[in-house]
């Protein structure tokens, strides 16, 4: 039935649209859902305020020139990007991803806790050298953290889950998904961060935080898997969330059967 389903595509010719797969494949929905989860995590989790706003950031974090703050954050992405290359064959897709996701959450929350004891500070008219240091530090870690995995990854896994005839509307979907995150991103950010002050880092901890649960349920491991095992992988992941709970004693047994009480 899996091999009918999956040749389904190809044997009827042309590529077909993401909407007319999710209604026609009920195997291919959970890899639909996992390519949009790692878009709109991708892109939620803040990377591209960082890159976007670095300059205020560092400029408002104490930095003398918020211009080689900005240089840094750049040069560290480059060297955590050539790490993740290296990593992703021997490591594995999926850990790398659950280990960058959850990095992230945790550097979101370091970068919250400095930005309220920097709030405080000031209210104070202290000015807190430490903490200054201490939130460029969790944001560089930010930064190693995303490029280690929900960077590159969501790429490469989401070309690796769809058989050929469903990769191509899939992928497209998913793109134009991730640049519509990434511009909601960019134009918001600015009003968020007006709003929340020292708590715009929440918002973004409590997307990596939904990401990370859902990719630890949901994501197979990719690495030297044929696109036909990691269908089987899925169908076993979908058979585990949709489990009927065990039937109670005596359920479905037909009344003729069950002994009467004798007078």
């Amino acid at each position: 039935a899996l091999e009918q389903e999956l040749g389904a595509g190809a044997g009827g010719g042309g590529r077909r649209g993401v909407l007319l797969l999710w209604r026609d494949s009920p195997s291919l929905r959970l890899p639909l859902l996992n390519a949009a989860a790692m878009m709109v995590g991708q892109q939620l989790s803040g990377i591209n305020a960082v890159f976007y706003y670095s300059t205020t950031f560092f400029s408002s974090a104490g930095l003398d020139s918020p211009v080689a703050g900005t240089l840094l954050a750049s040069a560290v992405n480059v060297l955590a990007m050539l790490a993740s290359s290296a990593m992703m064959e021997c490591a594995g897709r999926r850990r790398l991803l659950l280990v960058g996701i959850g990095g992230m959450f945790l550097s979101s929350v370091g970068v919250t806790a400095a930005l309220i004891g920097k709030a405080r500070a000031s209210a104070h008219h202290e000015d807190d050298w430490s903490l200054n240091w201490l939130s460029v530090s969790f944001v560089l870690c930010f930064v190693i953290a995303f490029e280690l995995g929900p960077g590159p990854i969501p790429w490469q896994i989401g070309a690796e889950i769809f058989p050929e005839h469903a990769r191509a509307a899939a992928m497209s979907a998913a793109a134009a998904l991730n640049w519509v995150c990434n511009a909601a991103v960019g134009l918001g950010f600015p009003a968020m961060s007006s709003a929340l002050g020292s708590l715009v880092f929440l918002p973004f901890a409590a997307v990596l935080l939904l990401w990370l649960l859902f990719t630890a349920r949901f994501t197979p491991e990719t690495r030297g898997r044929s696109v036909d095992e990691i269908q089987v992988e899925f169908r076993r992941l979908a058979a585990l969330g949709s489990r009927k709970p065990a039937r109670a004693e005596g359920d479905g047994v037909p009344l003729s059967s069950i002994r009467q009480p004798q007078g």
